[in-house]
């Protein structure tokens, strides 16, 4: 499993998508809305994710906005989600002073 950071600074998005273009000059930062289908699964008690939220998204891209056939098997991809802090372990979020 890749790491998941909690309550990142708008300053972190910026370096993350710059980070997408500077690693990768031929290439360029989209912004795409979950569309279609979305469901969230609790964790599994057993198996290979167990403990693990699981989140299933779909995000659609008009046909007319990419070149060429099996173009979208040379992607990266990045996921931002909101949460409620509510909802998010104390140990999770920064605390405001810092």
């Amino acid at each position: 499993m890749r790491n998941v950071i909690f309550d990142v600074t708008p300053e972190t998005v910026q370096k993350v998508a710059g980070q997408i273009t500077e690693n990768n000059p031929d290439s360029m930062a989209v912004l795409a809305p979950m569309s279609g289908n979305c469901s969230v699964h609790a964790p599994s008690k057993s198996g290979k994710h167990k403990g693990y939220h699981r989140i299933k998204l779909e995000v659609w891209i008009p046909e007319d906005a990419i070149k060429g056939e099996n173009a979208l098997h040379d992607f990266g991809l990045v996921t931002l989600l909101r949460l409620p802090k509510s909802r998010v372990q104390p140990h999770l979020i920064r605390n405001e002073d810092e």
